[in-house]
């Protein structure tokens, strides 16, 4: 008979963190060497539970190996079936345990060396985190991990209006990234991200998100109004302060097409740590 490890991984939410706990059932199993997506040969369970729904629409949960490559990932949507569960087979050796709550319209590319990109194409919003190193073998595995929001979020309060031609705003932006490491979290690219907003989408908080980085904590935003290809307004923000988990909310004259000086004060929000309401 063989012997098998089962670990089983509950995600819920409490307030804005997501919380994983986890217990471990030790199984008949044995020394299989190749890794395996049936569910009968699963030696790691991974489930949630909670309000995980109401903070995002994909899960992906990526499994690496010591070298930093990945050996197995499942992607889920919030219309699967089996939405926030996941089961691995994989054989005994040590592992990265890395799993995602995002809601962008795609799943992140998962590269080597402990790296994972979001894209401009498929978009950048808030962005939950866990990374844990797993071994897998005959002892009974005990997990507790935290789920974190690892992005900042800049919103927009413009003091001048839309132009009334516009259809679309694009955010160019700089001091962040869109791909992290899955071992800390934090932005390993100095990335080049774009945002658009579409005329439909006017009349709705005005908001991007960044992964911070460790070297650097402030952002630059060209904000660009158009009607079809040609640009109607154009806008540098320089020195914006941002954190991770922490909302910066820039107020100021937005379609002027002007550069003014920058001035910012924290408050205190409920929802996120500690956020920056920054004015220029």
């Amino acid at each position: 008979m063989k012997n098998k490890l089962f670990s089983h991984l509950w995600v819920f939410v409490c307030g804005m963190m997501l919380c994983f706990t986890a217990s471990c059932e030790k199984m008949n199993l044995g020394e299989n060497k190749e890794s395996s997506t049936d569910d009968k040969d699963a030696n790691v369970v991974v489930g949630t539970r909670g309000e995980v729904f109401d903070l995002c629409k994909r899960l992906n949960f990526i499994v690496y190996n010591s070298a930093g490559e990945r050996v197995n990932q499942k992607d889920q949507t919030i219309d699967d079936e089996q939405f926030g569960q996941a089961k691995f087979a994989l054989p005994v050796g040590e592992y990265q345990l890395v799993i995602l709550a995002h809601s962008a319209n795609g799943n992140p590319s998962v590269n080597k060396d402990f790296k994972i990109n979001f894209t401009n194409a498929k978009g950048y919003t808030d962005t939950f985190f866990a990374s844990k190193k797993l071994k897998v073998g005959e002892d009974t595995i005990h997990l507790n991990m935290d789920m974190k929001r690892i992005v900042a979020k800049i919103r927009f309060v413009p003091e001048d209006k839309i132009p009334e031609k516009a259809d679309s705003i694009r955010f160019y932006y700089e001091g962040g990234s869109g791909t992290l490491s899955a071992i800390s979290g934090w932005g390993v690219v100095k990335s080049k991200q774009i945002a658009w907003l579409d005329r439909s989408d006017f009349d709705k908080p005005i908001e991007i998100y960044t992964i911070p980085r460790e070297d650097n904590d402030v952002l630059e935003v060209t904000v660009s109004s158009y009607q079809g290809s040609d640009i109607l307004s154009s806008k540098v923000i320089e020195n914006i302060p941002i954190r991770r988990n922490c909302v910066t909310t820039c107020r100021g004259y937005m379609f002027d097409g002007k550069v003014t000086k920058v001035e910012f004060d924290i408050t205190i929000d409920d929802n996120w740590d500690d956020p920056i309401n920054y004015s220029f």
